[in-house]
């Protein structure tokens, strides 16, 4: 009786397959949108770095929750093209606040994921970072997993927190979802993921206790970069790659310094000189440990990116921006 109650449901609700090409259809959609926005403001986004996701953001929200909403029927071109609709609980689409609600727990785990926040107030490292790695980890492992085991309605977390459903385009009425086992779990995870995040820095400090003075070299480059008219979002790794040949080994340490810019500059090798002289003034380099100056253009909004990038080595022992300190 049980299996024929769930089965009978099925009828309703979107089911794995649909659920699925619906996003991934919206997605290369939005992708599509991106790569447009990028490519027409290449001069203007390529500076900000992950930053620009913000506008990834906005246009996903702003599509889901639009097109999501009685505005648009509560059908995005992938869940139009399937069959399938997002309505309330009591079988009404959605207002429009409402739906941009939902949009946002939607498309915040993708966006933020992979994101490098470029700020340097600690108390917005904080709090940045433990949004980040909430909605990455705890909203996007709940997700998969409500989408897997959470049937026969499959209501993800933007669906929990909104009090929608993804039914079949033809339904009318609907038996309304139980809150079950399965959105207890998917709470757990978020709530584990919130707790990780919260304490992961303590238990950073535990681990490595020089970790923060170890960065400090690193971010002074930063700093000084970051100064330079031309370029936006800079970041600074330090590089250790070993190599075996014929039963010999060899190990390189590079300081990799990477510079966003706009438009490319006429003479990119003045640039690159201009980016290594600086870093050559405020950083102390171990013995043997070379320099690589590398200029960036591109975008990256989340829902599309695009880079190109120019770099050469440059010699550690000059401080000058001259081009004759580049290693050809």
């Amino acid at each position: 009786m049980g299996v024929g109650m769930t089965t009978d449901k099925l009828k309703y609700f979107s089911r794995f397959w649909p659920r699925v090409g619906a996003w991934f259809i919206d997605a290369v959609l939005l992708g599509i949108v991106g790569y447009a926005i990028g490519w027409m403001a290449m001069d203007y986004v390529s500076p900000l770095g992950a930053n620009g996701r913000f506008f990834g953001l906005a246009a996903g929200v702003l599509y889901n929750g639009i097109l999501g909403s009685s505005l648009g029927g509560g059908r995005t071109v992938g869940k139009r093209l399937l069959g399938l609709k997002v309505v309330g609980l009591n079988g009404k689409p959605l207002n429009l606040f409402v739906s941009l609600w939902r949009a946002l727990f939607l498309v915040v785990p993708g966006i933020l994921n992979g994101w490098y926040f470029n700020v340097t107030d600690p108390f917005s490292v904080q709090v940045l970072t433990l949004v980040a790695i909430t909605a990455v980890f705890g909203i996007g492992l709940a997700q998969v997993y409500l989408l897997l085991f959470g049937w026969p309605a499959r209501r993800l977390v933007h669906d929990l927190v909104s009090g929608s459903v993804v039914i079949r385009a033809e339904t009318g009425q609907f038996p309304t979802p139980k809150v079950g086992v399965h959105v207890v779990v998917a709470t757990g995870i978020v709530l584990l993921a919130l707790g990780l995040a919260m304490a992961g820095p303590a238990m950073l400090k535990a681990w490595m206790p020089k970790f923060e003075t170890l960065l400090a070299p690193q971010q002074k480059v930063v700093d000084a970069v970051g100064r330079l008219p031309e370029v936006g979002e800079v970041s600074v790794q330090d590089s250790t790659m070993t190599f075996y040949s014929n039963g010999q080994q060899s190990t390189t340490r590079t300081l990799i310094v990477t510079a966003r810019t706009g438009k490319w500059p006429a003479d990119t090798d003045a640039l690159l000189a201009k980016i290594g002289a600086q870093a050559v003034k405020v950083y102390s380099f171990a013995p043997g440990q070379r320099l690589t100056v590398k200029i960036v253009r591109g975008f990256d909004l989340g829902i599309a990116s695009y880079t190109e990038a120019r770099s050469a080595p440059y010699v550690t022992t000059c401080t000058t921006a001259n081009v004759k300190c580049l290693e050809k």
